[in-house]
């Protein structure tokens, strides 16, 4: 039988940053065996351990000293592995205090009390229909980065437990197979979540900059033109304030359809 994983991290989820971000990258078990085994080869090659993007960057921990010419190679090499071996990606960020003002009260409820709750479960949304449209009849499994509690990791094992509850019910009608269940794991031990830091660390410079205009490390550009250079590889999602209050409507009018065929009451408008 075939089976997908999802793996999943976060970035600026910590209370001083001022937007949130959850990036994923899916892929088959097959080629997440072969990305661990490109992805040993690249760390014995350059003499690193655990891949932080961040500490790269700045040149903290084990990447002190590093040239820039080495910083490039390296980070290409690491690129090209997540685009040859994932099938896909997805990322949302959203500025907190936007997500503040748009959602509340009732809304935000169903939406997620925290910031990177709405941002996983937008990409959850869209794996779902990735699945169906390539991996129908495979097995899936989610894989986040371990995250302390004040992350909002409760409210992120409430939302994988009301899936898989849901996905067993469904399964029974449409023979897809239920989610196989979720895990808060190490990316020192498990590698494809440093893809996932890759990515979030990435989509987090991607959204400053155009949120502000300012000029970004040249270490973020470069993995964001790399991460985006496979065409339907990667699909990121930016959130601005009227982008919000447009998905918040459009949501809200599904879910104000969905109570008046059941019979229930219907959402407020918040």
């Amino acid at each position: 039988m075939n089976f997908v994983t999802i793996f999943f991290d976060d970035s600026g989820t910590h209370p001083e940053s001022s937007i949130a971000v959850a990036a994923c990258y899916a892929s088959t078990v097959e080629q997440w065996k072969a990305f661990e085994r490109n992805w040993d080869d690249a760390k014995q090659s350059a003499n690193f351990g655990t891949f932080h993007l961040v500490d790269f960057a700045a040149g903290h921990g084990e990447f002190k000293g590093w040239s820039d010419t080495k910083k490039r190679k390296v980070l290409i090499r690491l690129c090209n592995i997540i685009n040859t071996r994932v099938e896909v990606g997805y990322a949302v960020a959203v500025p907190k205090q936007v997500y503040d003002v748009v959602i509340q009260e009732q809304f935000r409820a169903l939406c997620g009390q925290f910031h990177y709750t709405f941002a996983l479960r937008h990409c959850a949304t869209k794996i779902a229909v990735w699945r169906r449209k390539y991996h129908k009849a495979a097995s899936m499994k989610y894989v986040f980065d371990q995250m302390g509690t004040h992350h909002g990791k409760g409210e992120i094992m409430a939302v994988m437990d009301a899936a898989i509850t849901k996905s067993k019910k469904e399964s029974e009608i449409t023979g897809v197979p239920p989610l196989t269940g979720y895990s808060f794991e190490s990316k020192t031990s498990i590698l494809p979540l440093q893809a996932a830091d890759i990515l979030a660390w990435t989509i987090l410079q991607q959204m400053h900059k155009k949120l502000s205009n300012r000029k970004i490390n040249w270490i973020a550009e470069l993995a964001w033109q790399e991460l985006s250079s496979l065409r339907g590889t990667l699909d990121a999602s930016f959130f601005t304030e009227s982008q919000l209050r447009e998905w918040a409507e459009t949501y809200l009018d599904a879910l104000i359809k969905s109570f008046e065929r059941s019979g229930n009451r219907r959402p407020k408008r918040e």
